[in-house]
C-alpha cells in the first residue's frame, strides 16, 4: 500500500506518526496569542445538511493544495455526501456535490497539487475521485 493510502488509513484508525512535522519556531508561540485575533462572523459559518433537510455533522473538511484551488475546501458529511465549495465566492459557493459512500464518510484528503481527493467511509472502502467531475477514479477496499 502507497504511503499517502497508508497515511489515510492510519488516520482512520487513529494512528499517527510521531515526529510526522519537523519542529516549528511558532509551535512555541502561546496559544492564546495565535487565538487573540481570530474573528469568526456570521458570513462565515456553514451548516451542513442532509438529503432530508436536517443539519447533519461534517466527519471531514480539507483544504485543496493545488496552486489554482486553495480556496477550494471539501466537505464531507454522514450521509456519504462531499460537497466542494469556492470559500472565495458569497453568491454560489457550492461548487460540486455527489454521493460518495452509502454511509459516512469518516476522512477525506486531497492528492497534493491535484484535483483529485480521496474518501475515506463506514463501508471499509476509500475512493478516489475527480473532484471537477465528481466521477470515481478508484476504489480501495480495507
Amino acid at each position: 500500500m502507497g504511503m499517502f493510502f497508508r497515511s489515510i488509513v492510519d488516520r482512520g484508525v487513529g494512528r499517527r506518526r510521531q515526529n510526522a512535522f519537523p519542529a516549528d519556531p511558532c509551535s512555541r508561540i502561546p496559544l492564546t496569542s495565535l487565538l487573540e485575533g481570530y474573528q469568526c462572523v456570521r458570513h462565515d459559518e456553514h451548516i451542513s445538511y442532509g438529503n432530508t433537510g436536517d443539519p447533519v455533522p461534517p466527519f471531514g473538511l480539507a483544504f485543496s493544495s493545488a496552486a489554482d484551488m486553495q480556496n477550494v475546501l471539501a466537505a464531507a458529511n454522514e450521509e456519504g455526501v462531499v460537497r466542494i465549495y469556492d470559500t472565495e465566492s458569497r453568491e454560489n459557493p457550492l461548487l460540486k456535490e455527489w454521493l460518495a459512500h452509502e454511509n459516512a464518510v469518516f476522512d477525506i484528503a486531497w492528492v497534493p497539487g491535484e484535483p483529485q481527493l480521496v474518501t475515506a467511509a463506514g463501508d471499509q472502502m476509500a475512493r478516489l475521485w475527480d473532484v471537477k467531475s465528481g466521477e470515481p477514479l478508484g476504489s480501495f477496499k480495507g
